[in-house]
């Protein structure tokens, strides 16, 4: 898969080809082009446009990550009362809504992972939606296919992954405005940025590197500092034992465009990160609406499969019907040789009819009894969310539901839904729930069964 990392930075674009197969990675080139614009017009983006077709002889361009500067974003320190990433990212804008100088539609951000030891602690880098998406539509109309949007902090993340050179401690970039990563466990613990102009301000830069060191629990010990580009000359002396960092496998090329061409190689590390554009968005509806289609047909398949079940039980319940027949023949004839007991006989036979009958009634497998019940539990299902159902049985007078959802909150609606469509005097719980490792979703059973009278306690 190729993809090319592209950058924005004050008076250039830079863009670099990677290459990533099953057997090999590597840099196929990287070029930069002087703009006319502050960060970049339309015809600046088709001058890199044209650039990259020279470089790679094909009007067709591979798909892009574009890297937005870092003094268009906002970093903001939150804590969630979830530990996963996942459901951290659906429910983290509402902890930003009042915090940021945006309109709340007007903010697109996503969530950095936490680090270890740190759960329900994330770092999140948010962005005005209007330029994001004025970006997109620029860079689209120059012919590049915009695959993901990320910012130069995830680009600076991806380049140190990159090199394997992601220790404990902080990274300064200065390669846009300056920014600062605190470092732990491979993940951020938290970050700043100041903008540019005050590398030259050593008063005031001296002064919140030293603010930013003594907020860290750590900062009585001396931690390892990187450099991504120039040292502030406001701080020479605190960075005086900084290492500069070098790209292993890029030489001299743009390092925010090789991260952001690397981004696809560290899903873990970065967390998917993407700020979410119009198109992007229209892109996860589609495949929402597919996630919508398999599951009906899931469900169609298990009502199928419980109506082949329904069969197989009418037959066997007409294979016992026979066997007790003939049982009480024999009983009969044992305990009366000789005589004639048709009317005995087949009024017993009655009786064990009619409580075959019951028993049926009670399990909920008459055929009226059951199509009701096939109903309610298709129209429990909650509409345009991912649950899936795979089975459906009938076992001791309950119906049994296993399946499969998104997490363990659409199983809780799933069950709240069966409960209100069969009435009070049906008792519907969870049986099991418990999480599916490769496919990342709650595997789920539950029991449908009439209630009874509980017991004092």
């Amino acid at each position: 898969m190729k993809t090319l990392g592209i950058s924005i930075t004050q008076g250039h674009l830079s863009a670099l080809l990677w290459e990533q197969s099953l057997f090999a990675s590597k840099c196929h080139f990287h070029c930069t082009v002087h703009c006319r614009d502050p960060y970049g017009g339309q015809d600046d983006a088709s001058n890199l446009a044209d650039e990259i077709r020279s470089r790679t002889g094909s009007l067709d361009l591979p798909p892009v990550v574009l890297s937005l500067p870092a003094s268009w974003t906002f970093l903001r320190q939150i804590e969630l009362p979830v530990a996963d990433l996942e459901r951290a990212k659906k429910i983290h804008l509402s902890e930003l809504e009042g915090s940021l100088p945006l309109e709340d539609e007007a903010i697109l951000s996503d969530l950095l992972p936490s680090p270890p030891g740190q759960p329900g602690k994330f770092v999140a880098v948010a962005a005005r939606r209007e330029a994001v998406e004025k970006t997109v539509a620029l860079f689209t109309g120059a012919g590049f296919r915009v695959d993901r949007v990320v910012t130069d902090h995830v680009s600076i993340l991806s380049a140190f992954l990159s090199a394997n050179a992601l220790p404990d401690g902080i990274i300064v970039s200065t390669l846009s405005d300056i920014v600062v990563l605190r470092i732990e466990g491979g993940a951020v613990r938290w970050a700043r940025q100041f903008p540019s102009a005050m590398a030259s301000d050593a008063a005031g830069l001296a002064e919140e590197w030293r603010i930013l060191l003594q907020a860290d629990p750590q900062h009585e010990s001396p931690m390892p500092v990187s450099i991504l580009g120039e040292a502030p000359a406001a701080l020479a002396g605190e960075l005086a034992g900084a290492s500069a960092f070098h790209l292993p496998e890029a030489g001299d090329a743009p390092p925010l465009a090789y991260g952001a061409a690397r981004v696809f190689s560290h899903p873990k590390g970065l967390g998917g990160f993407s700020l979410r554009t119009s198109a992007e968005a229209e892109s996860e509806l589609e495949r929402q609406k597919r996630r919508v289609r398999i599951a009906a047909i899931a469900a169609a398949v298990a009502a199928v499969s419980a109506i082949a079940s329904l069969e197989v039980a009418k037959w066997a319940q007409e294979r016992k019907v026979a066997s007790v027949r003939a049982q009480i023949r024999k009983e009969f004839s044992e305990a009366v040789p000789g005589a004639k007991a048709a009317v005995q006989e087949t009024a017993q036979i009655r009786g064990k009819i009619q409580s075959l009958r019951r028993q049926q009634k009670e399990m909920g497998i008459d055929p009226a009894g059951l199509s009701s019940s096939l109903m309610k539990v298709s129209q429990a299902l909650p509409p345009k969310e991912n649950v899936v159902m795979k089975e459906i049985s009938f076992d001791a007078g309950r119906i049994r539901l296993t399946g499969e959802a998104g997490d363990s909150q659409l199983v809780e609606k799933y069950r709240t839904a069966l409960a209100a469509a069969f009435g009070p005097e049906v008792n519907v719980t969870v049986q099991e729930s418990r999480g599916v490792a490769k496919s990342g979703s709650i595997r789920f059973t539950i029991l449908v069964e009439k209630g009874g009278a509980g017991r004092a306690s």
